[in-house]
């Protein structure tokens, strides 16, 4: 039979128009994803759209490769981000493709079942240490160099609170990680950033009349009457120089900045003198009538009859080429400084003569 030549026509246009409205049916997406979880063992489609506010059809917008129920552990997996997508549609008159575009937000939404008072999701702030308060409803991503003291003066909340929130923290604040997010607020609490500079005081527990301000670390010595405040820059060594003070008794006085000074936390007070402290001095045993500077490294040779007083960026090397001795000598007079001058204190004379 012979086929009309006007079928034979439409047997080449359906199937333009079937491709032409194939292009419509599968519009390209694009997805801007602002932040990934990496699943664990066990974790489902269900589970983690459900732990991070999500709807598990959104949660397959977002990871248009996953494969549901099951989650590979270790994998990481979008579940906060932007799917765009945009495709070709048709003019019924001339078969003439335009595209439109259309942008759905894809964000973790609050659980409305949940028993905390707090209207914020901690879901979309990880990664997290273990055991953060659950009711948590402001939360700081750490950064390299933070320390728990300047955390709780940026936010205006006491030590004691920060650890009570975040509990993985231990008392000397030495492992928190940069990367993590920590607990800062939780409702009810009367905590918010510091805009003023007034300081609350309280009086020392001896009765002595001093005013003590506040933040200080734990353990300073309750015999401190006056105070310096930690600022950006500051070290134990450069805080000692400039009240004259040797490092050994700063240190002596605020033992929570640890011998090395790595706990030394910004916006926090520290001691530099106390009411009982006097700076003494003695003259040396020998009975030589030279009167030895005050403060000096213990160990020193009762016979010296030259001092040096060691200040910053000094070394045993530098010294004594300046003063025509040996590094042998300094160490010699001065046990404690040790082999390789490890143990050279700054803002201690150290004997350089006998």
């Amino acid at each position: 039979m012979m086929v009309p030549t006007s079928l034979k026509a439409g047997l080449f246009v359906l199937p333009q128009l079937h491709l032409a409205w194939a292009m419509v049916l599968a519009p390209r997406q694009q997805i801007s994803c602002s932040y990934e979880y990496a699943a664990s063992s066990g974790d489902t489609c269900q589970s983690v759209a459900a732990d991070w506010g999500l709807t598990v059809q959104a949660l397959e917008s977002l990871n248009p490769k996953i494969t549901c129920p099951d989650l590979v552990a270790g994998q990481s997996y979008c579940v906060l981000g932007t799917v765009s997508s945009s495709g070709p549609t048709v003019s019924s008159s001339s078969l003439a493709t335009s595209t439109s575009t259309s942008t759905i937000s894809i964000v973790p939404i609050p659980s409305t079942t949940s028993s905390s008072s707090s209207s914020s999701s901690s879901a979309p702030y990880q990664p997290q240490q273990t055991g953060t308060a659950a009711d948590c409803d402001q939360f700081y991503l750490v950064e390299t160099g933070d320390s728990c003291g300047k955390i709780e003066a940026q936010f205006g909340i006491s030590a004691s609170e920060f650890l009570d929130w975040n509990p993985s923290v231990n008392s000397d604040c030495t492992n928190i990680l940069a990367g993590y997010y920590y607990c800062v607020d939780v409702p009810g609490a009367t905590t918010g950033p510091v805009t003023t500079t007034t300081i609350p005081v309280t009086t020392t527990t001896p009765g002595d009349g001093i005013t003590t301000p506040t933040p200080i670390q734990t353990g300073m010595t309750d015999k401190c009457n006056k105070f310096d405040l930690v600022q950006s820059g500051d070290t134990c060594e450069a805080i000692a120089a400039k009240y004259e003070i040797p490092l050994a008794t700063f240190y002596s006085w605020n033992p929570a900045v640890s011998s090395s000074c790595s706990d030394l936390d910004l916006g926090y007070y520290v001691c530099v003198d106390t009411i009982d402290y006097t700076v003494p001095t003695t003259t040396t045993s020998a009975g030589n009538g030279i009167t030895t500077p005050t403060p000096y490294e213990p160990g020193m040779v009762s016979d010296c009859t030259t001092f040096y007083f060691v200040r910053s960026g000094d070394t045993c090397g530098s010294i004594a080429s300046t003063l025509g001795i040996t590094v042998g000598d300094i160490e010699k007079w001065n046990p404690k400084v040790g082999s390789g001058c490890k143990g050279l204190w700054l803002n201690d004379y150290i004997c350089v003569g006998v």
